[in-house]
């Protein structure tokens, strides 16, 4: 079986600059060549492809069907391919690169700002991307290498990742001020049950683990409205639709500028606790080992 591919970076290069630009000269111009250089690699590429990926008219070129899909396909290749010529450079220049890490929202939220801050001083040379995902996509994006890092919230296990417990907080009871749930110093969730909700997308943890809790009372959630967002959340609330459920430290910044108050709620799985993760058995860039290194240190720190 022959795994050697015909072509190399710089023939995919000239095929997106000609294709996105429609002609021959202004590709040449983007990529610095002769028109002349540009026409025989194309030339070179459609050999080796064994397939016409633009056609030629009057006005200049536009892609073929194969050429489409050449195109939707080089544009995030050659992204990748750039980032990991600049992540490989950045080791002859000390300890630097490019970690992609992924993490719920209560993460985001409560921790990650003031901790990624003093990783950055501390580590200038790092650049850290940050995404937001619901848990079960952050370890999913951990085990299949597309996150070098996650955060997320209680997960069963999840094959091919280790998790190391970091962060806790606890659940509260999301109100407006004058709600009859908020006159107490703590509610049971079955109090909670009897009223409207507002609560996040199917697919977050937090979703999940009140879907369960309902369901070991024999209920279902009285669900108003769900939005994407705990900052959507404390809108809806304060809209009256209805109360909610979030981790009390996110709901912090919202409380006085929304006329809302957290109310503790009194269950003993209202404890939140918040996981690092990484690939199990796949030593992690150094880049992205200090991260998790800062990361599992603070989190211990702030125990």
């Amino acid at each position: 079986m022959n795994t050697r591919i015909g072509f190399d970076w710089r023939d995919l290069e000239v095929f997106v600059a000609a294709a996105e630009s429609g002609s021959i000269a202004r590709a040449a111009e983007r990529c610095r060549l002769a028109p002349s250089a540009v026409s025989k690699r194309l030339s070179d590429l459609e050999a080796a492809l064994g397939t016409p990926l633009l056609t030629r008219h009057n006005r200049g070129v536009r892609p073929s069907a194969a050429g489409q899909a050449l195109l939707h396909r080089s544009r995030g290749l050659l992204e990748e391919a750039r980032r990991i010529e600049r992540e490989v450079r950045s080791y002859g220049e000390g300890l630097s690169g490019h970690v992609r890490l992924f993490a719920n929202i209560s993460a985001i939220v409560e921790y990650l700002p003031a901790v990624l801050a003093q990783f950055a001083q501390a580590w200038p040379g790092i650049r850290v991307e940050l995404e937001e995902h619901v848990s079960s996509r952050v370890a999913q994006a951990v085990a299949e290498e597309v996150a070098d890092v996650g955060v997320l919230s209680d997960l069963a296990a999840y094959e091919g990742v280790d998790m190391l417990p970091c962060w806790r907080d606890e659940l509260a009871l999301l109100a407006p001020a004058g709600h009859v749930l908020a006159r107490d110093g703590a509610v049971r969730f079955a109090q909670v049950l009897d009223h409207p909700m507002v609560g996040l997308k199917p697919g977050s943890s937090l979703h999940g683990r009140l879907l369960r809790a309902a369901a070991e009372r024999g209920r279902g959630l009285p669900l108003q409205v769900q939005v994407g967002s705990f900052d959507a959340v404390c809108a809806m609330i304060a809209a009256g639709m209805g109360v909610g459920i979030m981790p009390r430290a996110a709901s912090l910044p919202y409380l006085d500028a929304l006329g809302l108050v957290a109310v503790r709620l009194d269950e003993v799985w209202a404890e939140h606790q918040l996981y690092l993760c990484r690939r199990t058995d796949s030593p992690l860039p150094p880049a992205a080992a200090r991260l998790f290194a800062h990361l599992a240190d603070t989190a211990t720190a702030q125990a």
